[in-house]
């Protein structure tokens, strides 16, 4: 008897080695399979399925990079990230922000993909002190945070921000 074999991708590459007999049915549903019937195999024993061609659609969790902020002022900063990775999907991208590192504080998410950065203006400081920040970015797969980051707000005599990566 033939070998019965549904396919649901348009140009899978599918091998039966001479020599084998019986009955054998498959049903493939990856998106570029390979699929072998070993050498001399008979009766009803179920292909070798390997996949040489990867699904350029599998999602991953994505990966970011907490920027040093910029504008430094006595009562606001701008917080920067970088989208190091997406996942192969748009991710949201923010930043957790506070004066410890327990942060405390969301900024609203921008859509990003991979190469992107993102950044965002957080405002109502205090004059000479220290804050916290870490950049976010999360797809359907989950979340990632970057590693955390300091600053210090200018004081009131105008004294220049000091930046930590800790």
């Amino acid at each position: 008897m033939a070998a019965a074999i549904t396919l649901t991708e348009t140009n899978p590459v599918l091998t039966k080695a001479t020599g084998g007999g019986g009955v054998q049915a498959a049903t493939l549903t990856d998106t570029n399979p390979d699929v072998t019937k070993a050498a001399g195999g008979g009766g009803r024993g179920a292909p070798i399925l390997t996949d040489t061609n990867p699904d350029p659609g599998v999602f991953g969790i994505p990966t970011c990079t907490t920027d040093a902020p910029t504008l430094i002022a006595s009562r606001q900063a701008v917080l920067n990230g970088t989208l190091d990775d997406d996942g192969n999907e748009a991710c949201d991208c923010g930043f957790e922000w506070g004066l410890t590192v327990a942060y405390g504080n969301v900024t609203a998410t921008q859509s990003r993909t991979i190469g992107q950065t993102f950044d965002q203006t957080i405002v109502d400081l205090k004059p000479g002190t220290i804050y916290h920040f870490r950049a976010l970015a999360t797809n359907d797969q989950g979340p990632d945070q970057g590693l955390d980051r300091s600053f210090t707000t200018r004081g009131p005599g105008g004294l220049s921000a000091a930046i930590e990566l800790l």
